[in-house]
């Protein structure tokens, strides 16, 4: 007795084929363009990550540091109210230096 063959396999890889054709591709950023304009709260969780990672190196550690990250996200978000125009990068060289 054969068995029925459903639908959903068929339906579930054409819905993903679609799916994956109509996402647009991640772009990179540039960081070094980056504004403190370009910055909001929903953004800096990442953004400090990422810094994280650039101090590390700066400091040639492996180690990963959250209060640390939670810092910069305060100090970022309040420095480019200040600054809203102000590329990015100066803004967190100068906080790796204060701080």
């Amino acid at each position: 007795m054969k068995k029925k063959q459903t639908a959903a396999p068929a339906a579930t890889l054409l819905l993903t084929l679609m799916l994956a054709f109509m996402v647009p591709p991640a772009s990179a950023q540039n960081i070094a363009k980056l504004r403190c304009a370009d910055v909001d709260e929903e953004k800096i969780v990442p953004l400090a990550i990422w810094l994280d990672g650039y101090r590390a190196a700066h400091m040639k550690s492996t180690e990963a540091d959250e209060s640390w990250m939670t810092h910069v996200r305060d100090k970022l978000l309040m420095e480019c109210e200040e600054t809203p125009h102000a590329l990015i990068l100066p803004v967190i060289d100068e906080m790796i230096r204060r701080y």
